[in-house]
């Protein structure tokens, strides 16, 4: 079974008033507008097995609507909903969703990682002054391999995120976001980097690789502009091409989902989560 591996940042809507209201970043907001997203009557579709509040495992299936033609009995076609559904699994002490890889369903984790923003930005968060942002965590060496697949680059530009879960982890690069968070007000903060003429020379140092380790595990984008041969047109690549995809022993079905305990999901994601976990 391959999993994406999807991160997810609460970032409040507007600092200033967060700052005033002195309130927690509280991860456990995103779990109940995860859960009140039950209610959806639209394009979407969730449902949630496992919700233990306790030790923060969540699990369920999710869906977004597409239609299939079908033949009645006497061969006239005709158009019905579909919901195909795609597994996901959810672990708190990383913040992190785990969603299975059906790409009949979402085409690419960044779809799946959209499809899990647009449902859990509900009233829940909105009340709290939160937004949820979610990315896919990315393979650990796709910033540089694809940095030196090109011979002339023009451009690299980041966007970070300024998330309540690395602070103490990523302490170099995370101090420093909070200071622009303090200074501006701003939750996401986009450096860029531009050479014309293509000769923009970036090498591994400790504050190119903590923004490069910060996109790695999900807190933001990279994107870079470059071409192979002088004779080449520039083209962009980007983090989201390269996502983060586990394949672990075995397949969950919706059907033995729906019979599993709260458990059964703590045994499965403690097992893998050496494999995504940013607490190197």
């Amino acid at each position: 079974m391959e999993l994406n591996v999807l991160l997810v940042s609460l970032l409040p809507m507007d600092e200033e008033l967060f700052v005033k209201k002195e309130q927690a970043r509280d991860i456990t907001l995103f779990e109940k507008a995860l859960d009140r997203a039950k209610e959806r009557d639209d394009e979407y579709s969730i449902k949630v097995y496992i919700n233990d509040h306790v030790n923060g495992y969540m699990a369920g299936i999710i869906s977004k609507k597409s239609s299939v033609k079908l033949h009645d009995r006497n061969f006239e076609i005709h158009n019905e909903e579909n919901f195909p559904p795609v597994v996901w699994l959810w672990d708190r002490s990383e913040q992190v969703i785990l969603v299975e890889n059906k790409t009949s369903v979402f085409s690419s984790a960044n779809v799946a990682a959209k499809t899990f923003s647009n449902i859990s930005n509900n009233i829940i968060l909105a009340e709290h002054g939160f937004r949820a942002h979610v990315h896919p965590k990315t393979v650990d060496s796709a910033f540089w391999e694809t940095f030196e697949s090109f011979e002339y680059v023009s451009e690299v530009k980041f966007n970070l995120a300024a998330p309540n879960l690395f602070g103490s982890t990523k302490k170099e690069i995370g101090d420093f976001l909070h200071e622009v968070v303090d200074e501006t007000n701003a939750s996401e903060f986009s450096p860029v980097f531009k050479n014309p003429d293509g000769n923009l020379n970036l090498k591994p140092s400790s504050w190119l690789n903590a923004m490069v380790d910060w996109v790695k595990d999900g807190a933001g984008t990279w994107n870079i502009r470059g071409k192979r041969t002088h004779k080449d047109k520039y083209k962009s690549i980007g983090s989201k091409t390269r996502a983060k995809l586990l394949v672990i022993d075995g397949n969950i079905t919706e059907l033995e989902l729906e019979n599993y305990k709260p458990q059964d999901i703590a045994d499965i994601v403690e097992m893998i989560r050496h494999r995504y976990t940013f607490k190197k």
